[in-house]
């Protein structure tokens, strides 16, 4: 009897995280207290941590750090032996580690810990995985226009790049990239580079103030024959930043039954600014330290009084008092259009009746 084998070649599959912009040892926004910002600083390295589990979980024995993973030239101690102690502890884990704009000079150990990989800034570094090839280059002013020409990768290898930074797109089309993994922006973006290749944006990791609102995460990969890719989100806490219309509210409890109503889907662990919109009488009292005392179950909360007043110019005809005065004077000045004199008015009366805006 005769047997016939057939061989087929299996392409080489790994599984990766693609992570950026962690910021250790952040300064946090100064309006916290010192509770909240020793919290979310702790949440930072541990969400790191969790990460790293996530990855031992899942299979996945490839992370890739496209840039600020510390936070300033110099970590504190606290911080650089937390992370390499953690890259340390997992042999089986290679930590792919770009350096960013916030990393500069010092922020890792060359060539100590053998599953921690590097880049350099004048020349392409190429690390390979069977049929998978991982390439990086970090920007610099000196390079930031040229290393596009640098790029020359194979055609028969799913090819992932690294970069950190605002890159221009068009340069990178047909350089046969598979996955661009970018840092430098702190919300997760996605999109395509040219027929073969996708670019993403993971964000950072954990967000820090109300300039990184939204689900903060990391990307999960899966590179065999293609790159399919997934934005996973992971942070303990999201942080909003909302515009909320009370036009109609009468008093503290009216303007309180509206935010909860709004806000009723989002979960107390999380931070809030809350900016107050809308056109309120003249008369209505807004104390934005009464609205946050009323909303203190969350983690964090802040109000702002974004309000314009309703303006009836015609009620100030007859009126010799102050307001009646800057009213009429705002309202008469010829130089301003009708929009600004609005706004100015309201302002204004803010002042005048004890309701300054910022």
């Amino acid at each position: 009897m005769e047997y016939i084998v057939f061989f087929v070649k299996v392409k080489f599959s790994m599984k990766m995280i693609h992570c950026a912009d962690i910021h250790l040892g952040a300064k946090l926004n100064s309006k916290y207290s010192y509770e909240v910002a020793n919290v979310l600083k702790s949440e930072i390295l541990k969400t790191f941590s969790e990460m790293i589990d996530y990855a031992n979980e899942n299979g996945i024995h490839l992370i890739l750090m496209s840039g600020d993973v510390f936070d300033k030239d110099k970590p504190t101690i606290k911080d650089k032996d937390y992370f390499y102690k953690l890259v340390k502890n997992n042999p089986h884990i290679d930590f792919l580690y770009l350096k960013g704009n916030h990393d500069k000079e010092g922020a890792y150990i060359e060539n100590e810990i053998s599953n921690l990989k590097t880049f350099k800034k004048n020349e392409i570094t190429t690390y390979e995985y069977g049929d998978i090839n991982i390439s990086g280059i970090e920007i610099s002013p000196d390079n930031e226009k040229s290393f596009y020409s640098q790029i020359s990768l194979k055609d028969d290898k799913i090819n992932i790049f690294m970069l950190h930074g605002e890159v221009n797109i068009n340069e990178l089309k047909n350089k046969n990239i598979d996955y661009l993994a970018l840092g430098h922006l702190h919300s997760f973006k996605r999109g395509r580079i040219d027929d073969r290749g996708e670019w993403a944006y993971s964000g950072c990791l954990v967000g820090r103030g109300f300039d990184e609102c939204g689900e903060k995460g990391f990307i999960v990969l899966d590179v065999g024959e293609k790159v399919d890719f997934d934005f996973l989100k992971f942070a303990h806490r999201t942080i909003y930043d909302l515009n909320i219309d009370i036009t109609g509210a009468s008093d503290l409890f009216d303007t309180e039954m509206t935010l909860k109503q709004v806000c009723s889907d989002i979960g107390t662990d999380n931070l809030l600014r809350i900016n107050l919109i809308g056109d309120l009488s003249v008369g209505m009292d807004i104390n934005e330290k009464d609205i946050e005392m009323l909303l203190s179950s969350y983690f964090f909360i802040e109000v702002k009084d974004k309000t314009n007043l309703k303006i009836n110019v015609s009620d100030y005809n007859d009126d010799k008092s102050l307001l009646g005065e800057f009213v009429r004077g705002i309202y008469n000045n010829n130089n301003y259009t009708e929009e600004e004199k609005h706004r100015l008015i309201s302002m204004g009366l803010k002042a005048l009746t004890g309701r300054e805006m910022e």
